[in-house]
């Protein structure tokens, strides 16, 4: 499972109008803990599959360029992500 499929993953779990203070949230986090705290508090729960889909590459990090990509990303037509918009 790609990076970005891990965010989509936790995003979809999320309601729409929480996604952004979702994704606040997260960056926030420093430990593998309060990651979990956030996703919990956010009802971003994951099944048992998805959880081990997840976990399968525990090397493969989420930056904070995934979590912009996932959450809308770069609103300018180049795609870059720089958040330039």
């Amino acid at each position: 499972m790609t990076r970005k499929e891990k965010m989509d993953l936790l995003l979809s779990k999320v309601a729409e109008d929480k996604k952004e203070a979702f994704v606040a949230e997260l960056r926030a986090a420093k430990t593998p803990e309060e990651r979990l705290k956030v996703a919990k508090k956010y009802n971003a729960t994951l099944t048992e599959d998805e959880a081990k889909a997840f976990q399968a590459d525990s090397t493969n990090k989420i930056t904070d360029a995934d979590l912009d990509k996932a959450a809308g990303g770069c609103c300018s037509r180049c795609g870059c992500y720089c958040g330039c918009g």
